[in-house]
């Protein structure tokens, strides 16, 4: 039995190539203006799912990058502080070293006690230094100032303690892994208080020097933080203005770090000038202890950060690493080779060309072509 081929199923498979040809011309077309093998997910879905988390992948490494770069550049101005505090440190200690020989007197005491007391102050100011916007050495409260020098002397540390792991702030580096970037005031620096005179449930105690020095204790709201005061003597509520207080010592101090030991040596100084002259070089002698203390800590400190900062370089290079390979791995996949698409291009444009001209051809024939 013979086959017919009629011409309605020729000129059907004559638009089936033509339509093929064109698709391909079409294709190789996009593929060539946009620079890419795959320019939709029914393309290659394999490929199209790679590249998609390629992307993704490239996209996290470039947000580690930031935060590396950022603790990169924040643990630096970090260590240069560190250093400063670390040459403060040792010019007052060489100093308390000088004041201790006893050989000092009362004008060259005094003088020495005006240069440390202005030391002093200058790691203060180091120490509510800001980056970024930020506290170096507040904490987690980077919007507190670190340190205030208070009227009667003291040196109060007003961020996150570093007992509390509160204060840490890290960043994440790489998937899953946090470096820590910051360190706290009273670690670094410590702090000088006088000892606030508290009442038997550990309220703290002040008095009132509008109403014959009464004295006024402090309640604190464990929930809301809201301060009350009523006098000691008769329960009743204090109206007037807080700030119009006084504080109510019991005559002891907390000294701890530099700033203590700067503390130490200025009042001991004060002492020895006021007569109390053993007494005075005891505590002048003591702060050697702490400045020796104070030096190992933020030894320890410069350490801790540098290595975390030579982490950082490491951690950089592999983002840089992995970043190169991603990149890599995904032109490969995704990137055309423009010779050879040139070529595939122009091998369907001459196809297409050629199926419009034999469809061309076919299609204008009819009964009167074979009529002589």
């Amino acid at each position: 039995m013979v086959d017919r081929i009629t011409s309605s199923s020729r000129y059907a498979q004559l638009v089936a190539d033509m339509q093929m040809n064109q698709y391909n011309f079409n294709k190789l077309t996009a593929q060539l203006s946009s620079g890419n093998k795959i320019t939709s997910i029914t393309d290659d879905p394999i490929a199209t799912v790679n590249i998609l988390n390629t992307n993704k992948q490239l996209g996290q490494i470039e947000i580690f990058e930031e935060n590396v770069g950022l603790a990169s550049a924040e643990l630096s101005a970090l260590d240069d502080l560190l250093s400063l505090a670390s040459g403060y440190l040792s010019k007052a200690w060489d100093k308390a070293i000088q004041a201790n020989n006893q050989t000092y007197n009362d004008s060259s005491l005094k003088a020495l006690q005006v240069e440390i007391d202005e030391i002093a102050k200058t790691i203060v100011d180091l120490a509510n230094s800001e980056y970024n916007d930020n506290y170096i050495f507040s904490g987690a409260n980077t919007k507190t100032v670190p340190f205030t020098i208070e009227e009667d002397g003291s040196i109060t540390y007003n961020g996150t303690p570093y007992a509390n792991e509160d204060y840490i702030r890290q960043t994440e580096v790489s998937d899953g892994v946090f470096e820590i970037i910051n360190t706290t005031g009273d670690r670094v620096f410590g702090s000088y208080e006088k000892v606030q005179e508290t009442n038997d449930d550990g309220k703290k105690v002040f008095t009132d020097p509008n109403d014959n020095d009464r004295r006024v204790i402090e309640t604190v709201d464990q929930a809301t933080g809201l301060k009350t005061y009523a006098y000691e003597d008769d329960d009743s509520e204090y109206t007037g203005k807080p700030t119009d207080l006084e504080k109510v010592y019991t005559g002891e101090e907390k000294y701890s770090g530099v700033l203590g030991a700067l503390r130490m040596l200025s009042h001991g100084i004060e002492k020895v000038l006021g007569g109390e002259v053993q007494e005075g070089y005891d505590q002048m002698n003591a702060s050697l202890d702490e400045f020796s203390n104070s030096l190992d800590t933020i030894t320890t400190e410069q350490t801790k950060f540098g290595g975390i900062a030579n982490r950082l370089e490491m951690t950089t290079s592999t983002l840089e690493t992995n970043n190169e390979n991603l990149t890599a791995y995904l032109s490969q996949t995704q990137d055309i080779d423009y010779a050879e698409a040139i070529t595939q291009w122009m091998n369907a444009q001459y196809a297409y060309q050629a199926s419009l001209q034999v469809s061309s051809a076919s299609m204008n024939m009819s009964l009167l072509n074979y009529i002589q």
